[in-house]
This record gives C-alpha cells, sequence and structure tokens, in this order.
C-alpha cells in the first residue's frame, strides 16, 4: 500500500485526500496513518486479547449466579441476599463510571487497563476467600469499582488501533468474547462444583469449598489481561491526542511491519497532524503537547466541560438512556437463568407428571425471605442446568456472528433498533407462551443474543460520536448507567415476581422497547473518522 492510495475519508469535517488533511500541509490524520498502517497480524493480536478481558468482565458480573445454588447453605442466603449479590457488582461499576472514564481518557489507556485488570484479579482471589455474606458483598463491590475502568478502556482502546471499515466489528467481537464467557462458566461449574471439596487451614480461619476455587478459578482472565496488555504499545489516536506524535508514528510504524512484513518497504506516512493545535477550542478542551501527569488531569478537569455542549450532551443523555434499558434487560434475566435453570431441575419429577409450568417454577424462586434455621441442601446434580446456560451462550454467539455481515450491508443504527426491537418481544412472549421449557430456553437465547448484538452496537456507535477526550469518559458513562439498570433490574425481578410471573418479563420487556425507539433518533455515525 503506498500513501496515494488511502482512500478518502472525513476527519470532524475537513476531506482527508491521500495522505494529507486540508489545512495540514502534508501530515495524516489518524484515519489516514491507521488506513496506511493496514489490517493485519497486528489487529488480530489486539482483538484476540479482548478475549481475556471481555471474560473477566463476564466472570465478574455472572459467576454469583453459578455460586448461589451451591453456596446458598454456606452463607445462609435468602432470595433477597440473591438479587443483592449480583446488583452489589454493578454498583460498584456504577460509583466508578465517570472517574474510571475521566483517567482513561486524560492519563491514557493502557496505564488504566494494567492497573485495573491486575487489581481486579487481585480482588477476586480475596473473594475467592468469603465465609460470610457481609464480606462477599463488600469484596463484590470493590470488583466492580475496579473492573468498570478497564472494560471502558479496552473498547476505546482496541477501536483506536482500526479505521472506520473496521471499528463497528469491535464491540461486537467483544460480545461474541463475552458469551464465550457464558459458555466457559458453566461448563466450570460443571467440572469445580462437588460436595467432596472441604479444605480447611489455619484452624479452620481458611475454609475452602468447591464454590471457592470456582471463585477463584474466575480470576484468571484479568490477570493475563493486565499482563498482556504490558506487552502493546499506547493507543496511538491518544498520542496524537496529547502530541506525542513521535511515539504515535513509532506504533503506526510497528503495525505497518507486523501486518505486511518488510515486503512492502517502509510506512508511507511519515508525518502527523499537531491535534493539540487543531482541537485547541472550548468544544473540544485545549491538551497541551508533551504533557504531564499533573498537567493532564488539570486540562481533564477543563475538557469535562465540553459534554455540556451539542451535541455531545445530547448523544450522552440519550446512550446512557438506551443503555440503561438494554442492560437492565440483558443482565437481570442473564443473570437469573441459572437460579430458573436449577429450580426447573428441582422440580423436574413434578413436572413429568403436572407438565412444565413456568409461574409455578418461578414461584419457587421466591420463597419466605427470612433466613431459615432449619435443614439446608444444595443439588450437586446440575449439569443439566448447565448445559441449558452453555447453549444459551452459544445461541448468543451465532447471532453476533450473524450481525457482522449485517452491520456492513444495513447500518449500525438499523441493526441496533432491529435487534432490541426483537430482544424486547422475546420477553413479553416469554410471559405469555413460556409454559413449555423449549420454548423458554429459545426465546432466552434469543433474546440475550439480540440484547448483545444491541448493546455492542451502540457501545460502536458511542465510539464515534465522541471525541478521544471524551470518549473512555462516554464509554464508561453509558455503561455505568447501564450497570446501574442491571442493578435495578436484579433487585426488582424478585420483587415484581412476588406480584405475578407476567410482571418481570412484561416490565423489562417494555423498558427495552423504550430503548429500541429512543435508538432512532440517534445519529448515523457509520464510515465516520475519529474525532
Amino acid at each position: 500500500m503506498t500513501a496515494n492510495s488511502v482512500e478518502l475519508s472525513r476527519s470532524g469535517g475537513s476531506v482527508v485526500t491521500g495522505t494529507t488533511t486540508e489545512g495540514c500541509d502534508s501530515a495524516a490524520n489518524h484515519e489516514v496513518a491507521v488506513k496506511a498502517s493496514s489490517f493485519g497480524l497486528f489487529n488480530v493480536l489486539v482483538i484476540a486479547i479482548m478475549l481475556p478481558a471481555s471474560l473477566s468482565s463476564v466472570f465478574s458480573t455472572t459467576s454469583m449466579s453459578y455460586v448461589f445454588p451451591i453456596a446458598q447453605c454456606d452463607l445462609n442466603l435468602t432470595v433477597d441476599d440473591k438479587g443483592l449479590l449480583n446488583s452489589v457488582t454493578y454498583f460498584g461499576m456504577l460509583s466508578s463510571g465517570f472517574l474510571s472514564g475521566f483517567l482513561t481518557d486524560t492519563l491514557g489507556r493502557k496505564k488504566l487497563m494494567i492497573y485495573a485488570f491486575i487489581f481486579d484479579g487481585f480482588v477476586v482471589i480475596m473473594c475467592a476467600f468469603s465465609k460470610s455474606f457481609t464480606y462477599l458483598t463488600i469484596v463484590k463491590f470493590f470488583e466492580g469499582f475496579i473492573e468498570n475502568g478497564g472494560f471502558a478502556a479496552v473498547i476505546a482502546y482496541t477501536s483506536e488501533f482500526n479505521s472506520a471499515k473496521f471499528r463497528p466489528f469491535i464491540p461486537l467481537f467483544n460480545g461474541i468474547f463475552v458469551n464465550s464467557g457464558a459458555v466457559v462458566l458453566p461448563l466450570m461449574a460443571w467440572i469445580i462444583f462437588t460436595d467432596s471439596i472441604n479444605i480447611s487451614t489455619f484452624g479452620g480461619f481458611i475454609v475452602l469449598r468447591s464454590w471457592n476455587l470456582f471463585i477463584l478459578a474466575t480470576a484468571i482472565p484479568s490477570l493475563m489481561a493486565g499482563f498482556l496488555y504490558i506487552l502493546l504499545p499506547e493507543s496511538p489516536k491518544f498520542l496524537m491526542t496529547v502530541g506525542k506524535n513521535d511515539e504515535a508514528l513509532k506504533t503506526f510504524n510497528k503495525m505497518y511491519k507486523c501486518n505486511n512484513g518488510s515486503t512492502k518497504g517502509e510506512y508511507p506516512i511519515k508525518a502527523l497532524v499537531d491535534e493539540p493545535k487543531l482541537q485547541g477550542n472550548e468544544k473540544l478542551g485545549h491538551v497541551t503537547s508533551q504533557r504531564s501527569n499533573i498537567q493532564a488531569l488539570k486540562e481533564g478537569f477543563r475538557q469535562i466541560a465540553a459534554i455540556f455542549y451539542r451535541p455531545n450532551c445530547i448523544n450522552l443523555i440519550m446512550v446512557v438512556i438506551i443503555q440503561f434499558g438494554l442492560l437492565m434487560g440483558n443482565n437481570t434475566l442473564r443473570l437469573w437463568l441459572p437460579q430458573l435453570f436449577a429450580a426447573i431441575n428441582d422440580r423436574s419429577e413434578v413436572a413429568k407428571k403436572e407438565g412444565f409450568d413456568l409461574c409455578r417454577t418461578l414461584q419457587t424462586l421466591i420463597p419466605n425471605s427470612t433466613r431459615s434455621n432449619g435443614t439446608c441442601s444444595v443439588n450437586y446434580n446440575n449439569s443439566e442446568v448447565y448445559a441449558n446456560n452453555a447453549i444459551c451462550g452459544a445461541v448468543a454467539i451465532v447471532i453476533l456472528l450473524l450481525s457482522l455481515p449485517m452491520v456492513r450491508l444495513l447500518g449500525k443504527k438499523i441493526v441496533l433498533c432491529g435487534s432490541a426491537l426483537g430482544s424486547g418481544l422475546c420477553l413479553i412472549i416469554i410471559a405469555y407462551y413460556g409454559n413449555h421449557i423449549t420454548v423458554t430456553l429459545t426465546l432466552s437465547s434469543i433474546h440475550i443474543g439480540f440484547n448483545y448484538v444491541a448493546f455492542n452496537t451502540l457501545l460502536s456507535s458511542i465510539v464515534d460520536l465522541f471525541p478521544t477526550t471524551l470518549r473512555a469518559m462516554a464509554v464508561a458513562s453509558a455503561m455505568a448507567f447501564g450497570r446501574f439498570g442491571s442493578s435495578v433490574g436484579n433487585i426488582i425481578f424478585p420483587a415484581l415476581l412476588g406480584i405475578g410471573c407476567l410482571y418481570p418479563f412484561l416490565t423489562i420487556g417494555g423498558i427495552i422497547l423504550v430503548s429500541a425507539f429512543l435508538a432512532m433518533l440517534l445519529p448515523d455515525s457509520d464510515m465516520k473518522a475519529l474525532k
């Protein structure tokens, strides 16, 4: 690829031709520079390292759903305790959302990812030594607090290594990786959970049962992601934004050599635009070239004001409301599915005689919420439960894979609206026609798959809608509000279940439909260069 073969693109409204941006001599902007480096092995490696990062996120939020049926006697859990434990990780994520995005946009993507994932791994290890509900709740809150920053940075970081042609697929790959975790987790539970493990040390001060070892195993992806990101360079887009063009050029050169080998000569771009000069206005915030960390923080506080200017403020309000509804729908049903399938498994003999009844099965999830001093038993024969959850994850992966060509064919906005609409309708249909285990499993799988397509397509739009100085902050804020929706959903689910089995599905399905209609108002962002 030569410098002149780079196709036309746009940079913030100025037309980019070849390697030049009008008004910027012969210097290339980010879109032109990343296209000139081509797509190849380097990009694949950056996307592949998203796998442990994505697994870390899904393990953090979902592991408790598999622990509940096994640990409920050890921890003396009520249904309200389970709802709180499902929610508390999201409350931690909510509390750190804006802060983590701010630090990522001011100090860099790489630093925050490394610290966040490594610290998260150690917090999960602490969680594995839980002996009480209170300790577990506190540690899960801090796990969510740390995890949120790493996830938001990963989406922005990986997207900035790719051109507008490939960027829409980055969040969708994240969705595929997350649902790989939804397949891996039940398999891990099937292998690890047993009644034969009871390790006691230090005179009973530390007691490890199979569910403790299960939580310990979920720390592996976080630690792996943290150490792998040490090997990768900082985002070239972030480096350009803070005026470190020499470092950005070195990164583009590495990408070019890794993607093309030595067969195509040297990287054709020799100079990059001075973005701090181009973006030195009140709407984007002033950025000083080669700034120190202290100076970055000071300028970062001034850049926050840019979020209150149009169109940033309007776009942010819309995406956080949409994300609230989508993640409420996704994570409420997804986190209660293991409990639902466990209840179905426990009632299997009754179902053979009387037939499957969704409402009766759901009622078994809401016993008297006072703690029982009577006999507590755990059913370890849950292979069918794990199989059903793995099926849901596998179906979601298939739906996400099918969505990849649809994004290119129809555009992000149509895919976002259509998949959100399908997700909401599936929940409403479950409420009325879920009295067959196959129907419930099928509709739950399709709902989760469609919801992940909508959620990750929205993330792709956020990356394109906001400038580099606000991008991670926008992603983190949207994720924080989405996780707030997850927290609310997991708290109201048992409450609505107590009123009637239809209400959880109708309420949450209706909220997703509202998100689908709001998504129609978002601006198109297909094939736009990063600002």
